[in-house]
This record gives structure tokens, C-alpha cells and sequence, in this order.
């Protein structure tokens, strides 16, 4: 399991999921942006990018929780569902607990 953090797609984090290969990673999503700068987590279109390095699950946290989050659940989970990734995204409701083998 990799563990994003608060982070945008980057290199770095491609290289590192190409050499970890781990089997769920969880990201930030959202969008989150503050008044000045650009974005401190990623958008939908990077969740894809992530899930199409590897075959990987995503669990996409932190989407609409804070005030300075643009996109909303309904934003991200409507871009994912066009990607053809086999329901390899997943955004837990609040509390929810997930097992992976």
C-alpha cells in the first residue's frame, strides 16, 4: 500500500509507484487549491493517470472535505466512470471501512 499524502501527479510519484508496484495506493483528490498557487492534490484526470500506471486500486480520499475542495464526489466519480479503469477508484463514504486481498 502506498500512502499519497497531500500531492499532485508527479514524476517522482510515477517513478516511485513504478518501483513499489503496490497493490493499493491512496490519494488525495479534489483539487484542493488555495487562494494563491496551484493545486496541493490531485484532480480526476490525475486519479486516472495514477490508476493507469499500474493496475492498481485507488482509494480516493479527502474529495469535498474542506471548504477550498472545487471538485465534488459527484465531479470525480463522473470523470473516472468514462475511463475504463474496471472499477479500479473507489471513494469511500465517510467512516467506511475497505478490506483488499
Amino acid at each position: 500500500m502506498l500512502l499519497t499524502g497531500d500531492q499532485i501527479m508527479t514524476r517522482d510519484l510515477e517513478r516511485k509507484v513504478a518501483a513499489l508496484q503496490p497493490d493499493v495506493v491512496v490519494a488525495s483528490a479534489g483539487e484542493v487549491r488555495f487562494d494563491i498557487g496551484s493545486k496541493i492534490i490531485m484532480d480526476a484526470h490525475e486519479m486516472i493517470a495514477l490508476a493507469k500506471l499500474a493496475a492498481v486500486k485507488i482509494v480516493a480520499n479527502h474529495i469535498g472535505a474542506i471548504s477550498h475542495c472545487p471538485a465534488t464526489r459527484t465531479d470525480v466519480l463522473n470523470a473516472v466512470s468514462g475511463a475504463d479503469l474496471d472499477g479500479r477508484i473507489f471513494d469511500p463514504d465517510n467512516g467506511q471501512t475497505m478490506t483488499f486481498n
